[in-house]
Formats: C-alpha cells, sequence, structure tokens
C-alpha cells in the first residue's frame, strides 16, 4: 500500500536541507513544499497527501486559523504540527485548529514515519475492528457540572442489568470519579498502569486491572493522583480499547474536557460521541465550541450526539433554542430531577436501583434501550416494566 506524505517548510533553505538528507521509504511518496501555513490549503487541494507535516517555528494565531481553514475544507487529511515549542498551550490551540498531533521539531525522517505510522494506524481501524463485537461510545461533558459521569455510570448500570457485559473506561485522569458513582470499594490498578503495560496488554491483565462492580460491570479507573500520564498516549489508549472491544459487549469512555493526542485517538475510534450539555448559555457556547473541534477533525454529523441533561420546560432557554444555538438536534431529554439524583450520587447507588420509577431513571431506560434493544412480547409486561421490577 502507497502512503503520499507532504512535506511542508517555511523557508527553501529548510527544505532543500532536509531533501538532501532524507533516504527512500518504502511504499512513501513524498513531497516538500515551502510556505509555510500559507500553503497548507493549496496543498492538501493539490497533492491529495494522506498526512501533512507542516514545520512551524513559531505558529501564531494568523497561522492557527490558516490550519483551522484548511482541515475544515479537507477533513480527510491529516495535519501534523512540527514545532520547537512543544508547550501545552501550543497543543492546545494546535488541537483546535485540527491538527492530530504536535511532534518535536525540527522535522526528521523520524517524524515523516511518525506520519506513516498515524496513516496506517488510522486505514487499519475498520479492519482490526471489523469482527469486534463491542460498541465504544465517548461522553464528553460540553461544561463541568452537566452530569455527564452519572450518565456514563448510570447507563452501564442498565445495560448490564440486560445482561450485557459492559466496561467503563474512565479517562478524566486528573480528576475522574467514575467508580464511586457506582461502589464504594477502591480500585488498586488504574487507565495508567495499564497502559504502561500495554506491550503484554492481554484480556487477563486487563481482567485483573478493572474494578468489578457486578459480574458483567467494570470500570477501569482514573488514577488515584495525575503521576506519570505521559504513558497514556495514543498508542497504548489504542492497545486497550481494542482489546476491550472484543472482550465486552459495551465500552464507555468517561472523557475529560481535554483534547490531546490520546483523547483525539480516542475520539477517532468511537463509533459515536455524545456531548452533554445543558440550559445555560455558558454550556451552550462551549457545546458550540467542541463541536466546531469534532467538525475540524472531521467526524459526521451521525457520530456526534447531543445530548440534554436536567431539562426544564420553564427554563429561558427551551429545547429549540438549545438546537439553534448548537446546530444540532438533540438526540436525547433527560429532566431534571435533582433530589434523587444527588441521592444515587452521594450514596454511590445507581439511581435505578434507588429509585426505579423517577423521571430521569425512565430516560436512562429507554436510551438503554435504544442502545441494546432486547425482544418484547405484547401479551406480556413491557420491557420497562419487567426491568424495574427486577431491580
Amino acid at each position: 500500500m502507497s502512503h503520499k506524505v507532504a512535506l511542508i517548510f517555511e523557508t527553501t533553505e529548510e527544505r532543500d536541507a532536509f531533501i538532501g538528507k532524507l533516504k527512500p521509504l518504502p511504499g512513501v511518496s513524498v513531497s516538500a513544499h515551502v510556505g509555510g501555513a500559507r500553503s497548507l490549503q493549496a496543498v492538501m487541494s493539490k497533492e491529495k497527501p494522506d498526512v501533512v507535516l507542516l514545520a512551524l517555528q513559531r505558529p501564531d494565531d494568523t497561522a492557527f486559523e490558516l490550519i483551522e481553514a484548511a482541515t475544515l475544507r479537507h477533513p480527510a487529511v491529516m495535519v501534523l504540527l512540527v514545532n520547537d515549542d512543544g508547550g501545552m498551550n501550543t497543543l492546545k490551540r494546535a488541537m483546535r485548529a485540527g491538527v492530530r498531533d504536535v511532534l518535536p521539531g525540527p522535522l526528521s525522517a523520524a517524524a515523516v514515519q511518525v506520519g506513516v505510522d498515524y496513516v496506517e494506524d488510522s486505514k487499519s481501524i475498520t479492519s482490526r475492528f471489523v469482527d469486534n463485537e463491542g460498541t465504544l461510545c465517548a461522553f464528553m461533558p460540553a461544561k463541568g457540572g452537566c452530569g455527564c459521569t452519572f450518565l456514563v455510570t448510570n447507563l452501564a448500570y442498565l445495560l448490564a442489568k440486560a445482561s450485557k457485559r459492559v466496561l467503563i473506561v474512565d479517562l478524566n485522569l486528573y480528576f475522574g470519579d467514575a467508580a464511586s458513582y457506582l461502589t464504594s470499594r477502591k480500585s488498586e490498578a488504574s487507565v495508567v498502569d495499564v497502559a504502561r503495560q500495554s506491550r503484554r496488554l492481554d484480556g487477563s491483565l486487563l481482567e485483573a486491572s478493572v474494578l468489578k462492580v457486578r459480574e458483567n460491570l467494570h470500570v477501569l479507573c482514573a488514577p488515584e493522583l495525575p503521576y506519570q500520564l505521559e504513558e497514556v498516549t495514543p498508542e497504548t489508549v489504542a492497545a486497550i480499547l481494542g482489546l476491550a472491544r472484543t472482550e465486552y459487549d459495551f465500552v464507555l469512555l468517561d472523557m475529560a474536557r481535554t483534547m490531546d493526542p490520546a483523547a483525539v485517538k480516542v475520539l477517532d475510534l468511537a463509533e459515536r460521541i455524545y456531548v452533554v450539555t445543558g440550559q445555560t448559555l455558558p454550556a451552550l457556547q462551549d457545546t458550540r465550541r467542541i463541536i466546531g473541534v469534532f467538525e475540524g477533525l472531521g467526524y459526521s454529523r451521525e457520530k456526534i450526539q447531543l445530548v440534554l441533561n436536567r431539562y426544564t420546560k420553564s427554563s429561558q432557554i427551551p429545547l429549540g433554542e438549545v438546537e439553534r444555538a448548537t446546530g444540532y438536534k438533540v438526540a436525547r431529554v433527560l429532566p431534571a430531577s435533582d433530589d434523587a439524583v444527588l441521592a444515587s450520587i452521594n450514596q454511590g447507588i445507581p439511581l435505578a436501583k434507588l429509585a426505579a420509577r423517577d423521571p430521569v431513571a425512565r430516560a436512562l431506560y429507554e436510551w438503554a434501550q435504544a442502545l441494546s434493544p432486547v425482544a418484547v412480547n405484547a401479551a406480556k409486561q413491557s420491557w420497562f416494566s419487567t426491568l424495574a421490577g427486577r431491580l
């Protein structure tokens, strides 16, 4: 399989010096250009490469605006920024502009190989998972306090009650507490521990690393303290999730509001991304920003699902205004029921177990049924009544 790699330098001198040292790569065609961010869109249109490595020493706001315009126009082309800075601000700004990763400068043959590896990994995702049973869903809060973790954990509980094997992966690596919504027990291992052992990753290691809430509901927890997070790379999370999908019917990802390379890899792999928002202006503003980033990454409208949590008809921002402000239809509406939800969170007991007939529990039942339909005999009790009666 042949891969097309385009390199863009800021000066002719940089380009010529690099070309003189680059050795041919089997199955890879390389084109080298000059012009920096200004030439990115033209190169993507003319060359139609699989990946572009853009070498910029000091990218400014104008450069990032040009990058964002190019990635929006050509979402299927990966862009990797090669930069000497490598600071967090540069990384965040690059991700918002649609860059898949920021590599340390100067541009080298090793960086070109990284670009080729990205392409091969991306093109192999479909083939690697073609026979896979598991469904991979990511949940992203538009704003802190939107209730994302509550929805992930309670939906996972209901899917497990419907006899599905479910894994929650807590990817809020700094402040994740998903397990506390389901149990008071603590895990001895975390996502970071599994990532550090990714080279020997197998079903037994994953099984030993998860917290077992019940026989078919497990949590791969965030670390107690945010140490050694550099171990959680795009490659290690892809390995963990690839294995998890072969071991579980559903893998639900509780995401943090970050867009580092590992998070982007997770979102690439997810079949659906649920953006959880609320009826406040700050939440809707951040929802629009997040959706804009996702669209810049080339995700389809079908992949991005908008979830409105704590909905009230009396709100100053009605449902129609939420959809107008975000540009998306609301896929799921969860009503407000603060007392019952807070009791569930504070006690670490799933809402369906604590108050099965609460309106939020009913909405979650419907969501679980949509994700994993079950056969219902019309002459007997409904699926909801039957399940509610067992809880």
